[in-house]
């Protein structure tokens, strides 16, 4: 066995051989070839490398074991013919991988309880494999047990003593004998880096620089060798200890950030807004520091300043926080001017953000939670994210204090509180100008008379395609892919509808929100074919499922799901579904989609063999109506 510098951590070397590996590794073997025939040779072992050949009555009670498995795992392999429905099944859903099987081997080959026939057979020829293999490995054993056992030989000292031990201890095992003998060098690394050229010197001296064959076995020289190991455990011991002190520093700024984002993804609404009233009032009595200083005289603060920066902090304090109002409650001066304009600041903040929510929550119930988390996440992630950059660049530089006999760490700690806090205090202020920014747009669903009004003529509409077509921006590729597809326009739409649908399933979370503006699908209508809006409104439109909403101030309609059922209804959207699903079935089906192409260019076959059909089922006007609303339910107008 060649052992490196590694911790152990895996099985012992056991003494004569493993019987119980050789045992699995003879089952698997013999099972995996049947089960998996185009891989036969990856399982094959040398034959050399079991010790002896099994008995002709194991042999035969394995065979039959293997021939019992591959029936039940496998029975297609077995030629197994299907007399029953559930035979049928079974052979059909039969999908037996290499890592299922192997993890139904090693139940097999354990004495985890089970009550599986199929495992229980595996596992008594298992322990029959095991026991013939046994007696050899037994044998083998008492032989090198009476050598001395495993011999460990090391051709080198590791810089650590840990490691060096852990190479030791893989002899004398499990009450095994063993031993152990390094053979080293003097021209090692260790010895090189402490003091190899003195013990070569003394060596010399000694007389022992006659041949490279002379083995030199002293205890000085294992001392100075200890001595050299545990110089560099100790250095490397410093650096580790060093660098978790640079480390702690971040892990607790780390924590902090965790718990408000944590705070930011998990309270209530209610609880969300009430941080962000905390906001308000940090954010205003730090444009109160920034501002004022107590000390001085009020002609020397800047409450003008103060009452600009307040403004375009929030416009709706434009007309209340003017610079006359904080002169009126400065007039004290000293530290009751400065309260009294911190607190007048704090009730107009806290009153304009409750104006705020009012105004969000009018737009929507609960969209201010929605929006808030949504805001002190990014404002969270973005500023963090830097703050991590600056902390690693202070760190690179910090180490030159060290020059101006200062201690590297604790300036480390003491800068970095200070932008920490630069960093909070940026979170915060950001987070709420965000929010008072935020304008709630008023969605409202198109009337049909709006949509027809939006939607050109037929020779209009071609006349825009043209005009598409001639533009430059049709030659992207993307506007290619419309006729490149080989597939035909009716298939194309049936697949954006399909790709509509699951893209507003996927967005249900967001509930009133759950829409995608036409210009977030321009590329996927492009794909389709519809290059012009008023195409793009005409098929929207004639999706039943889909409803259209209309953005008037952003001029911007979105596409959603409708929502509710009316009554008697329920059993049409379960036939529009079921239609859909029947659907998106066929298209994966290429025979399908090239006659759908060739009804496409030929319409009136199509008619035709419909008119055919219809004839011989014996369809009236009430049945072509429910085919054509289950075509319109596909996304095929």
């Amino acid at each position: 066995t060649i052992a490196t510098n590694m911790a152990g951590r895996g099985t012992d070397i056991l003494l004569g051989g493993n019987n119980s590996m050789m045992g699995r590794l003879r089952l698997r073997e013999s099972l995996y070839k049947e089960l998996f025939p185009d891989k036969a040779e990856v399982w094959e072992m040398p034959r050399e490398f079991y010790p002896i050949e099994l008995s002709q009555q194991t042999q035969d009670r394995l065979s039959g074991a293997v021939r019992a498995t591959v029936q039940a795992w496998r029975p297609e392999a077995a030629g197994e013919r299907p007399t029953t429905l559930d035979a049928a099944e079974r052979i059909v859903e039969a999908e037996l991988t290499e890592l299922e099987a192997e993890e139904r081997l090693s139940l097999a080959c354990e004495k985890a309880p089970t009550e599986d026939p199929v495992l229980l057979g595996l596992r008594e020829v298992y322990n029959l494999l095991c026991e013939e293999y046994k007696q050899v490995t037994d044998l083998e054993k008492r032989e090198v047990v009476a050598l001395g056992g495993l011999y460990v030989l090391g051709t080198e000292r590791h810089e650590s003593r840990r490691i060096d031990n852990q190479l030791r201890g893989r002899c004398a095992r499990q009450g095994d004998p063993g031993s152990t003998r390094f053979y080293l060098s003097l021209n090692d690394t260790i010895f090189r880096i402490f003091g190899g050229e003195q013990i070569k010197k003394m060596m010399s001296m000694m007389s022992f620089t006659g041949s490279d064959d002379t083995p030199l076995q002293s205890g000085m020289l294992s001392g100075s060798l200890e001595e050299a190991q545990k110089k560099v455990e100790n250095y490397y011991y410093s650096v580790r200890k060093n660098v978790f002190e640079y480390d702690d520093v971040m892990d607790t700024q780390r924590k902090i950030i965790y718990d408000l984002r944590r705070r930011a993804l998990l309270d209530t609404d209610e609880s969300i807004r009430e941080t962000m009233y905390e906001f308000v009032e940090r954010n205003m009595e730090d444009f109160v520091k920034g501002h004022i200083d107590a000390t001085k005289p009020v002609d020397k603060w800047l409450l003008g300043k103060l009452a600009e920066n307040v403004g375009i902090f929030c416009a709706m304090l434009k007309d209340t926080v003017t610079e006359e109002a904080l002169r009126q409650r400065a007039a004290p001066g000293g530290q009751s001017g400065e309260i009294a304009v911190s607190d007048f600041l704090l009730a107009e903040g806290k009153a304009a953000f409750t104006r705020k929510v009012e105004a969000v929550e009018d737009a929507g119930s609960g969209l201010t939670g929605m929006v808030t988390r949504q805001l002190l996440l990014m404002q969270i992630d973005q500023f963090w994210q830097q703050h991590l950059k600056n902390m690693d660049f202070m760190r690179s530089g910090v180490t030159l204090r060290a020059y101006s006999q200062k201690t590297p760490l604790t300036e480390y700690k003491l800068e970095g509180y200070q932008v920490f806090l630069k960093m909070m205090s940026r979170i915060r202020r950001n987070a709420v100008y965000n929010l008072f920014l935020f304008m709630p747009r008023k969605l409202r669903e198109m009337p049909e008379g709006r949509i027809r009004a939006l939607i050109p003529p037929r020779d209009v509409r071609r006349r825009q395609v043209q005009d598409v077509k001639m533009s430059n921006a049709y030659e992207n590729r993307q506007f290619q892919e419309a006729e490149g597809s080989g597939m035909s326009r009716t298939v194309n739409l049936a697949r954006l509808a399909i790709n509509v649908r699951q893209l507003l399933e996927a967005r249900e979370g967001l509930k009133e929100l759950a829409l995608a503006s036409f210009g977030e699908l321009k590329d996927s209508f492009v794909r389709a074919g519809l290059l012009t809006l008023g195409d793009q409104l005409r098929w929207a439109s004639a999706c039943q499922e889909f409803k259209l909403m209309e953005d008037e101030m952003a001029e911007e309609i979105y596409i959603g799901l409708r929502q509710g059922v009316a009554a008697g209804a329920e059993s049409q959207l379960a036939e529009d579904q079921k239609a859909r699903e029947v659907f998106q079935e066929a298209l994966d089906n290429p025979e399908f989609v090239a006659t759908v192409d060739q009804f496409s260019q030929n319409p009136e076959e199509f008619l035709r063999l419909m008119q055919q059909s219809t004839e011989e089922a014996d369809f009236d006007a009430a049945d072509a109506e429910k085919m054509r609303q289950g075509y319109k339910a596909a996304g095929m107008d």
